[in-house]
């Protein structure tokens, strides 16, 4: 199944206007920000396209190419596909600057790279498997071992997620107007009753002890299950105050989501409470991690996580 990954047509960049952006009211240097990001919103909306087609025709029972890693994960044609649409269009926008993909094979020419981008063509290729739509298109430039720039899009959504290092985090979302842009400040927070990101292998022994030293701390918490990098989106609605996660994950899979939280004053730390930082190590695996939408969720969460995994 062959789908159309042409590049969208060049925008005139240097003819934008703050009314072209559809923003509330953006500030002279947001448009610093926005401009010379708009090709890679552009290539994430075509790859946002892309999936989409191949995750209707999926729904409509049309078979799909699934094979198996060396790690035994899934992977299938439409992973591959916005892989080669990623990597093609980010050579176009940024010619000198090399592209680390998950499903690139050039892991080893990585250790002396200062600047990168970090992609996961298809993050959640188990959600689009399994049909829930909680699928992402995650992307990060990595200047220095640090999140430079950040952007998430979801698909099934038609939405993009889009920040660099000290500038405002946007919304943009597709309409029959063309695309809106919204700045996207953090939502009012709740310490009382912590909305809870829970992974679908909750019933593993580690995340029953982190709820249950929760509860010994007589923290309240709902809990709610969701996608892969889907649940960083929802962190950045105010709808997931935390996210801890004690099973094996890699760079591209949390670098994007770690910029965009960090736009909010949350971030992803490991359980010493240090930021993530990437391209520092041999090999590409995240150790286990917390994510939280604000700063002030962490402590109590690391408690909780040290006791879950000291046995």
């Amino acid at each position: 199944m062959m789908k159309d990954q042409s590049m969208p047509h060049e925008m005139n960049v240097d003819a934008l206007t703050a009314h072209d952006l559809k923003t509330n009211d953006p500030k002279a240097n947001d448009l610093v920000m926005i401009k010379p990001s708009l090709q890679l919103v552009e290539l994430v909306q075509s790859v946002n396209h892309l999936l989409c087609e191949y995750y209707q025709d999926y729904q409509q029972n049309q078979v799909l190419q699934i094979s198996s890693k060396a790690d035994k994960s899934p992977v299938t044609e439409a992973d591959m596909a916005a892989h080669h649409l990623i990597e093609q269009g980010l050579k176009k926008i940024s010619p000198m600057i090399p592209v680390l993909s998950e499903e690139s094979s050039d892991y080893q020419l990585r250790f002396d790279w200062q600047e990168f981008w970090l992609v996961d063509p298809l993050d959640g290729t188990r959600e689009f498997i399994n049909k829930t739509g909680e699928f992402t298109v995650n992307i990060a430039l990595i200047r220095h071992g640090m999140v430079e720039l950040a952007i998430i899009g979801i698909p099934t959504l038609k939405r993009i997620y889009l920040t660099q290092k000290n500038q405002p985090l946007y919304r943009i979302d597709e309409t029959q107007d063309g695309l809106k842009w919204q700045e996207i400040l953090p939502k009012p927070v709740d310490f009382s009753k912590w909305q809870l990101a829970i992974s679908r292998r909750s019933e593993w022994k580690v995340y029953q002890q982190f709820k249950q030293s929760l509860h010994d701390r007589e923290q309240a918490f709902d809990c709610k299950n969701a996608g892969s990098a889907y649940k960083f989106c929802l962190m950045l609605e105010g709808e997931i105050d935390v996210y801890p996660r004690f099973h094996p994950t890699s760079e591209w899979d949390t670098a994007a989501g770690q910029g965009l939280l960090e736009a909010i004053g949350g971030g992803v730390y490991d359980l010493q409470g240090r930021p993530f930082a990437y391209n520092q190590r041999h090999d590409l695996l995240n150790g286990h991690f917390m994510a939280v939408r604000h700063d002030d969720f962490l402590q109590t969460a690391l408690l909780a996580a040290h006791e879950a995994v000291k046995d």
